[in-house]
């Protein structure tokens, strides 16, 4: 079965109308010279990214984890390159449009991040000796989780069903077949300033956590984070005509990408373990265990941003964007 993940990996252009009314891959299109012209590769990507969404819409209205992460990954990818690209298209339309998939994006949120933290909370408390495991504490993340899992899936085929995502998907098909056009300088020079500004977004993160160590400073690493996916995803636009140099910086980019990752990751974790504490202690249960997985994740939180200095160093070589000039 081809799946989503690899129609996305190989922009793969698929027949939109054909996936809507069946569970059968479409052929790929193998792109000629002209798809590798500058605007073109944009395009290229954008309707990888339209047709992804298409393809995992019956898995996610069914609440299918691959497919709700397929989608939402697809939406984010769109959104940054509507952004990092503006210009190829009226800005009145492209925004809209970012507006319109931040808000497909925010009905699969619920469903997607309820799925991932409870796997990751059943493992940690999984992992902790039975004696340090203090009341229903499983049961209860489950229990918590589920209901939100179940609610937003409901949010979500609502959303899915409706006139709003119609007219998304119209207007998203009609902008990824033009362009005002873009020389192949222009696109190297967009994506250089979005590695760069995902670069001083860091230095800055890094320097306020040094100083000043708390929520607001773990707020910002996050940002830097996600200016890294729109980095990321800028030179993956640029990729079937840079070639190796371009998948040798995506993929360092990458790895930057993962431990800012990690460490959010523990941060979010012990967000929602303060929330599950304080209702079990409106039940009147024991919270000893809430308390100790929290402090397990700051301390996986502190240990993953170990490995930021030689992440950023990697992904900052000069080899690997040299191409970019």
């Amino acid at each position: 079965m081809v799946t989503a993940t690899r129609f996305r990996r190989k922009f793969e252009v698929i027949d939109t109308a054909a996936v809507a009314e069946s569970p059968l891959p479409a052929a790929p299109v193998t792109p000629s010279e002209d798809d590798r012209m500058p605007t073109n590769l944009v395009l290229q990507y954008l309707r990888a990214q339209r047709d992804t969404i298409r393809w995992t819409e019956a898995g996610a209205r069914r609440g299918d984890a691959e497919a709700v992460h397929d989608m939402r990954v697809a939406i984010r990818r769109l959104r940054s390159t509507l952004r990092t690209f503006r210009g190829l298209w009226d800005a009145e339309r492209s925004e809209w449009l970012r507006a319109e998939l931040k808000w497909l994006a925010d009905q699969l949120g619920p469903v997607r991040d309820g799925q991932v933290m409870s796997e990751r909370l059943a493992a940690a408390v999984e992992a902790e000796p039975d004696r340090l495991v203090r009341g229903p504490v499983a049961d209860r993340l489950r229990e918590g989780l589920g209901d939100r899992i179940a609610e937003g899936r409901s949010g979500l085929r609502g959303a899915l069903d409706g006139e709003r995502y119609r007219v998304l998907l119209g207007r998203l098909n009609a902008l990824v077949v033009t362009t005002d056009g873009g020389s192949s300088a222009w696109l190297r020079k967009r994506t250089r300033k979005a590695v760069h500004r995902a670069d001083r977004m860091l230095a800055d993160a890094v320097r306020d956590r040094e100083t000043a160590p708390g929520p607001e400073a773990d707020a910002h690493l996050h940002d830097a984070r996600k200016a890294y996916k729109r980095a990321r995803y800028a030179v993956e636009v640029t990729r079937p005509a840079a070639g190796r140099p371009a998948r040798r910086l995506a993929k360092r980019l990458t790895a930057l990408q993962d431990v800012l990752g990690t460490h959010q990751d523990s941060v979010i974790t012990g967000s929602v373990l303060l929330e599950a504490a304080d209702a079990a202690a409106a039940r009147g249960e024991e919270t000893f265990t809430y308390g100790l997985l929290h402090a397990r994740q700051a301390d996986a939180g502190e240990r993953a941003l170990h490995a930021l200095p030689a992440a950023r160093r990697k992904a900052g070589k000069s080899s690997a964007r040299a191409w970019l000039k």
